[in-house]
């Protein structure tokens, strides 16, 4: 059985959502660069998908509900919308 290094996308997807919370091998990190470096869709999930990680994170609850207002709402979807355009240019 040979190592598999090239990954679908869909792997590649999932080995970014366990990148995000620190549970991806160095591995699956290796193959996940090597993916992303030969596919443009998979790159931008991965930065979208660090963006929304990061707001999230800076928007940290210490309730255990997450349940958001509506000015809480608006908040996070305009820093969303900033990361985007920065993203773009």
């Amino acid at each position: 059985m040979g190592i598999k290094i090239m990954v679908k996308c869909d792997e590649a997807t999932s080995i970014c959502d366990k990148n995000q919370y620190k549970e991806a091998s160095f591995f699956d990190k290796v193959r996940l660069s090597i993916h992303n470096f030969l596919c443009h869709r998979c790159r931008l999930y991965t930065k979208q998908n660090a963006i929304i990680t990061k707001i999230i994170t800076a928007h940290n609850h210490k309730e255990k509900d997450l349940k958001l207002d509506l000015k809480e709402k608006e908040k996070l979807q305009k820093a969303l919308d900033n990361e985007l355009k920065k993203m773009n240019n």
